[in-house]
């Protein structure tokens, strides 16, 4: 499993605000072109950004206590907001910042405790952030997040989707073309409106994903350890093969069909559903295998 640094790298000298006071205030604001970049890097702390019309970024909120410099500033059509922080031991209460964008804008961010939330965008978005939380809300584009323990949740949402987990949960629902969602420990929850193309990992959490599959849909939901449901919300038109190796049990309440044994370690289940012309694969070791409507 891979994940995604994003190295900030301007063409222009940054500009600091100076030093900052522990806990200190900020109102700042940037006219700024209505296609380009924001970067937002913060150690720790809860992010909010709000896409809107205007041609201008406008940050407000509180500073880390531990927070030693501010820096907002852009050049053509990239916008850096970072947060500097007094040697590697930080203290006190976290940043809290409020950021408004335009929302054709695109938005890459880091952080390591730090949650963000993100709302109303229909540009590329990218990000990671270490133990904290990453939600979108009506976000459409191209999106690609990466966590390590926070939990990740995207809602109402639309277009191309890889998000990247190691224990954290991931919730996601939207309508989306191209979807890849991985996690080592964490469990998955997918609903999605008319899938076409859906890759879902798991090592050891569960896997449950909820929605129509598109005509010559391509669906793929496999595990290590842990439980895959799938439930159509109306008839299923789709090639089903479905194995559980070492182990689990293969439920199908979707039609007659039951599942075969391949010797002592392996049941296996393959079937057509409606006219079959989607294919869904859904495989796991020492799992077990649901499939519902």
């Amino acid at each position: 499993m891979k994940y995604y640094l994003y190295l900030i790298v301007l063409p222009f000298t940054l500009i600091t605000t100076g030093f900052v006071n522990a806990g200190e205030k900020v109102k700042h604001s940037l006219k700024v072109p209505a296609t380009g970049s924001l970067f937002i890097k913060s150690p720790r702390g809860q992010i909010t950004i709000e896409g809107w019309d205007r041609s201008e970024i406008q940050l407000s909120g509180e500073l880390d206590d531990s927070a030693e410099h501010l820096i907002f500033k852009n050049s053509d059509d990239n916008t850096l907001i970072k947060i500097m922080m007094k040697g590697k031991s930080h203290w006190g209460d976290s940043t809290m910042l409020k950021v408004f964008m335009p929302k054709s804008l695109e938005l890459h961010f880091k952080g390591i405790d730090t949650s963000y939330h993100i709302n109303n965008l229909l540009a590329e978005v990218k990000g990671k952030t270490i133990t904290g939380d990453i939600t979108l809300d009506n976000v459409h584009s191209e999106i690609e997040l990466s966590t390590v323990s926070g939990k990740v949740e995207l809602e109402n949402s639309s277009g191309q989707a890889e998000i990247e987990s190691v224990s954290g949960d991931i919730v996601f629902s939207g309508k989306f073309e191209e979807t890849e969602i991985q996690s080592m420990a964490g469990s998955i929850q997918v609903q999605i409106d008319n899938i076409q193309n859906l890759h879902v990992q798991s090592m050891s959490g569960d896997i449950s994903v909820k929605g129509d599959l598109d005509r010559d849909a391509e669906v793929e939901l496999s595990s290590v350890s842990g439980a895959i449901r799938y439930k159509a919300t109306t008839k299923l038109n789709a090639t089903c093969d479905i194995a559980s190796n070492f182990g689990g049990i293969i439920k199908n309440m979707l039609t007659d069909d039951r599942p075969e044994k391949n010797g002592l370690i392996q049941k296996k289940l393959s079937f057509v559903s409606g006219d079959g012309s989607a294919n869904l694969t859904m495989h796991t070791v020492s799992g077990s295998v649901f499939i519902d409507k």
